[in-house]
């Protein structure tokens, strides 16, 4: 059985808890201690390396928990990431990892495989909380932090869900313990900047300054022809690699993540309101999704309006 103080990786971060870190992380320890809550020095350490201060770590972990328990890693089976995993609309080589020319990790999406109404918010941001967290565990530059990769001509309003978008943002920048290196959108459409306005009303500051829209032809000033895949003009060929790749996540997944996840939230009354709809066997789901859908589209029109009415 897991418990709360186990590791997720190989302890690296710990060894970095020195000097004003280590006064960040006591003061930090001290608040978890006053709410009674129990997370293992591993996951202090990556909390407290990725924000500023101990009240800001306290924040971000308070949600981390939360989603957690939104989540429900408990009732998310592999066959359920895989089914995810296997649209391959975002990919992340783990063997090795690749990595950007200022160290980041990165993480590559492809537009032409972006099919948010199969999915749904759940699954989405379950498969990206596993991805993370095996950069997190298993990289040695993880405190470079992480960097994205989006091969853009195929995003259009048609698969804009705004909030699924939201969820995923709202997960980097606000909840999850890794620094947002960087943000390329590759070779993005006119109509990038319709959908760019309506996200910028809930991406921060700082996470907006992050972006970059570049072309093909910018990419290797960023990082190695061979370290990205075909899709986006690079030599990495994403076939070869892809089932050693989820051979790592399934067994990162099953063994390690799922477990203290579980262990984490055991004494928390599990909800996932909005989040649940993505079963493509329930009917009834079905049903509830198209209606989702329905008001998603109706939402992102309402934004889109506003945006340009204002």
């Amino acid at each position: 059985m897991a418990s709360t103080t186990d590791f997720f990786g190989n302890g690296d971060a710990i060894s970095l808890m020195t000097g004003s870190k280590a006064e960040v992380r006591d003061e930090l320890k001290n608040k978890l201690a006053e709410k009674n809550m129990v997370f293992s020095d591993e996951l202090i350490a990556w909390f407290v390396l990725s924000r500023k201060t101990a009240d800001a770590a306290l924040e971000s972990m308070l949600q981390y928990k939360k989603w957690v328990t939104m989540l429900d890693f408990e009732n998310i089976t592999w066959s359920m990431l895989e089914h995810e995993f296997r649209r391959e609309y975002v990919t992340a080589p783990v063997n090795p990892f690749s990595q950007a020319k200022d160290g980041s990790f990165c993480l590559f999406l492809n537009s032409k495989k972006y099919k948010p109404q199969r999915a749904g918010i759940r699954m989405l941001v379950a498969a990206q909380w596993v991805m993370v967290h095996i950069f997190l565990a298993k990289s040695r530059t993880w405190e470079k932090g992480v960097s994205s990769f989006s091969l853009a001509n195929h995003f259009s309003l048609k698969n804009f869900y705004p909030s699924i978008q939201k969820a995923a943002m709202d997960s980097m920048q606000s909840v999850l313990p890794v620094r947002v290196k960087a943000n390329y959108v590759v070779d993005a459409p006119m109509v990038f900047n319709i959908m760019w306005k309506v996200a910028s009303l809930w991406v921060s500051e700082k996470m907006a300054n992050r972006l970059r829209v570049v072309g093909f032809s910018d990419l290797p000033e960023y990082i190695d022809k061979s370290a990205y895949p075909s899709y986006l003009k690079g030599d990495l060929d994403e076939s070869a690699i892809f089932e050693d790749w989820l051979a790592h996540l399934k067994e990162f997944y099953e063994a390690t993540l799922q477990p203290i996840w579980t262990e984490m939230v055991k004494d928390e009354e599990k909800s996932v309101p909005d989040m649940d709809h993505w079963h493509p066997n329930d009917k009834v789901s079905k049903k509830r999704e198209k209606g989702k859908e329905r008001k998603e589209r109706e939402e992102g029109e309402k934004l889109i309006n506003h945006v340009f009415l204002v």
